[in-house]
């Protein structure tokens, strides 16, 4: 199983180019995780679409809301809806 870094690493290997991409993620301390992943995705040649989502600890009601809200929104800038 690979950790999350290594498949940052891996990809950033393979120079993508005109591929869509957000990042998301909960986190218990600063919530640098879904930072540094927006970072490598951009640096991996991603164009990112949507400013990461940060949710602090284990999801409630209102966060799980906000992560179907926020996958809408991706999938209406993939396929180019406003």
């Amino acid at each position: 199983m690979y950790s999350i870094g290594g498949i940052m690493e891996m990809i950033k290997g393979l120079k993508f180019k005109n591929k869509k991409a957000a990042a998301f993620g909960s986190y218990g301390w600063s919530g640098d995780a879904p930072k540094q992943i927006h970072e490598h995705l951009v640096a991996s040649g991603f164009d990112v679409i949507k400013e990461d989502l940060r949710l602090m600890w284990v999801p409630d009601e209102d966060a799980r809301k906000a992560c179907v809200q926020y996958g809408k929104e991706f999938m209406e800038a993939l396929n180019g809806a406003k």
